[in-house]
């Protein structure tokens, strides 16, 4: 049955700026993205630069052999025909051979098409109709098929070449007689010409194809450097473990290139909680989600050590530290003792579980709960947030480490200005900004007017510059009453409940607002084991669609639910609150089409999929 939820008050105001810009870069950007590699190579040949497991160690190649397998690939796509301009599909998992061929494709002078290995067929076919793309570099035998059934007969795609049938061997081993045409190429290369064409996530429809320049990404590694110059010290690294295919993963791996930090290079997620202490990076660049289940784990440790009131303890002392911090507020003397005895029980272990010497995260993709970013600024690791999109390069706004305001997304990036619609749509302008999207004149020409990129967003500003995203435009609902809700916010606060892994909110037309709530599997059934309480639904065992929950057993669920979606009513009108909820039994997933392959939810599909669970929350009240 749905629940009924009742209890709000008015959200805070915001400083009404408008407009907002970042200082000047300091230093020109780099003519191409190879640049930086080349430079490295001649200045330090032997610097660590990218590595990749090795048994129980990661192994790093220098700059100098970075280069020369660059070379050596790109000579081998010569040799294939490739011509500049070309597009070349890469469609893998994150791996180090990506990075290299990625590095290659544009020392030939040719166009990267990422694909996420995710991507279905339908998703290959229509890109590699719209991009083009001459040659295919696959990860597995299975990839090759798919990619040659999508392509059909598209005159295009001349080669299908597998990364794990030696693929790598095989364009080294051709290209002995073009390794000199690759540094002609690179002479020629320009800030203007096209670098990569990268396919958004496509949550509102199919996805469109952001043409980027070699000025777009080069600017954007620039402004990363210069806005948060603190990742970049001397013996830096970092763990690349997001998927390249994104634009925030591939910005992370050509930033730490430009500075010479070593990019350690994930062997895949299940595999990061014993990769991490291998690598011991200073620096990780990560979703939301990554931050809080790892929350999420220890606390479930500790519940099952009996040391819960400890751990939630431990958080609460975490955050007073934080916001004293922040907000430059006295922290008594009992907090800050208490901090210091549980940094010891609780906040060095946190640490050690992301490698222990992590000194920052960069958080994007999308929105973080602020109690988490308090949180872990608190325990020792500061999390600054970023804004952007694909057709940004990505990033807009982030940092700067001081002032660090959490539940926002930073400051403008230098070179780069903010403006705030009428409506509060941000409005970006900077060399950041992509070209337009491949093929599609109408989609540009309603995305860029007048210069600035129109992104969909809807934000405001503090009064000292920060950016604060509120939520999507198109996902604003018009309640029957005529009330404007911008659900993200709402969304954003239940999801952080432990219990909780997705939350859509509903309300389009509607008399009151209500949501769909999706458990967190694990967390449900650890709640329910300790509770000894049996149940037939998917909490017991981690199974979708094995049966719905026991009476009991909901009742136990909703409990905790109750209190966070209050918890999200008390930061919104009594009009835009929550009246009621239903908890779904069936998962979210790729397959079904309701999450792209970055894990974003597709609204449409979800509301089409639960229409029934929909309807039955405003059947009788």
């Amino acid at each position: 049955m749905p629940s009924p939820v009742t209890d709000a008050a008015p959200p805070p105001s915001l400083h009404p700026l408008r407009t907002v810009t970042g200082p000047p870069l300091r230093t020109l950007p780099a003519p191409h993205l190879l640049a930086a590699l080349w430079r490295w190579a001649d200045r330090e040949p032997d610097r660590p630069l990218l590595s990749a497991r090795d048994g129980e160690h990661f192994r790093a190649l220098t700059a100098g052999q970075v280069r020369s397998t660059v070379r050596a690939l790109a000579a081998g796509l010569i040799g294939l025909g490739v011509a500049p301009g070309d597009r070349i599909l890469l469609l893998s998992r994150t791996r180090r051979e990506w990075v290299l061929l990625d590095h290659a494709i544009l020392a030939a002078g040719a166009v990267t098409v990422p694909v996420y290995d995710t991507a279905s067929a339908s998703q290959i076919a229509t890109i590699l109709a719209n991009s083009g793309a001459r040659v295919a570099l696959v990860e597995t035998a299975e990839q090759r098929e798919v990619v040659v059934r999508a392509a059909g007969s598209a005159a295009a795609l001349d080669h299908t070449l597998v990364i794990e049938e030696g693929a790598l061997d095989r364009l080294q081993a051709g290209g002995v007689a073009h390794v000199d045409e690759v540094d002609a190429r690179l002479a020629e290369l320009r800030g203007e010409d096209l670098a990569a064409v990268l396919y958004s996530s496509g949550t509102t429809g199919e996805p469109k194809g952001c043409e980027l320049t070699h000025g777009n990404l080069t600017a954007n590694v620039r402004q990363t450097v210069e806005q948060v110059p603190e990742l970049f010290t001397p013996g830096a690294r970092t763990l690349a473990f997001l998927p390249l295919a994104h634009a925030l993963g591939r910005m992370q791996v050509h930033a730490a290139i430009d500075q010479g930090v070593e990019v350690a290079i994930a062997t895949d997620l299940d595999r990061l909680t014993e990769e991490l202490p291998l690598v011991q990076p200073t620096f990780l660049v990560v979703v939301p989600r990554l931050l809080e289940k790892v929350l999420a784990g220890a606390r479930s440790k500790a519940q099952d050590a009996g040391r819960v009131k400890i751990f939630d303890r431990a958080m609460d002392i975490a955050q007073r530290v934080s916001d004293g911090r922040r907000n430059g507020t006295r922290v008594s003397l009992g907090t800050r003792l208490q901090h210091r005895l549980f940094d010891r029980l609780v906040y060095r272990r946190l640490r050690d579980a992301l490698g222990g010497q992590v000194g920052a995260v960069i958080c994007g993709g999308a929105a973080l709960a602020p109690e988490i970013g308090r949180r872990f600024d608190g325990i020792g690791i500061p999390v600054l947030e970023g804004f952007g999109a694909t057709e940004t390069a990505p990033i807009v706004a982030g940092g700067p480490f001081d002032p660090l305001h959490h539940g926002t997304v930073g400051r403008p990036y230098p070179a780069t200005t903010i403006q705030l619609a009428q409506d509060g749509e941000i409005l970006v302008r900077g060399p950041q900004v992509f070209r337009g999207y491949r093929g599609d004149p109408d989609a540009t020409a309603a995305a860029l007017r007048d210069g600035w990129y129109h992104t969909g967003d809807l934000g405001a500003v503090t009064g000292d510059g920060h950016l604060r995203i509120v939520g999507r435009k198109k996902d604003i609902l018009i309640t029957a009453g005529g009330k404007n809700v911008v659900p993200g916010p709402l969304e954003d606060r239940i999801r952080a409940h432990p219990l909780v892994e997705e939350c859509v909110v509903v309300g389009e037309q509607r008399p009151y607002v209500t949501a769909i709530i999706w458990l967190d599997l694990a967390a449900a059934a650890r709640l329910l084991a300790d509770d000894g309480m049996a149940t037939t639904g998917p909490a017991a065992d981690g199974e979708a669609g094995s049966g719905r929950l026991t009476p009991e057993a909901e009742r136990l669920l909703r409990s905790h639910l109750d209190d966070a979606v209050a918890d999200a009513n008390r930061t919104v009108s009594r009009a835009e609150s929550i009246g009621r909820y239903t908890i779904a039994d069936e998962v979210l997933s790729l397959a079904a089409g309701s999450l792209t392959p970055t894990t974003k939810v597709r609204r449409a599909v979800v509301l089409e999929h639960f229409a029934a669970d929909i309807e039955r929350l405003y059947a009788a009240r």
